[in-house]
């Protein structure tokens, strides 16, 4: 059973943990539980797909 800490995949790039999930069947979360890593991977994965910063800034109208 391999095994990889949160902590360790929050100090690599993206791209590098996905490569690194890949390698271990578990992740060990902040709560001390063991997540499998497929599911880990997906969720790294849909995390970087939405926007965090607003494309265009919104007018301010007096009446």
């Amino acid at each position: 059973m391999r095994v990889v800490s949160i902590y360790e995949l929050r100090r690599l790039p993206r791209r590098s943990a996905l490569e690194r999930l890949k390698r271990v069947d578990f992740v060990l979360d902040e709560e001390a539980t063991l997540v499998p890593s497929e599911e880990f991977s997906r969720i790294l994965e849909n995390s970087g797909s939405v926007h965090k910063k607003l494309t265009h800034k919104h007018k301010v109208v007096r009446a």
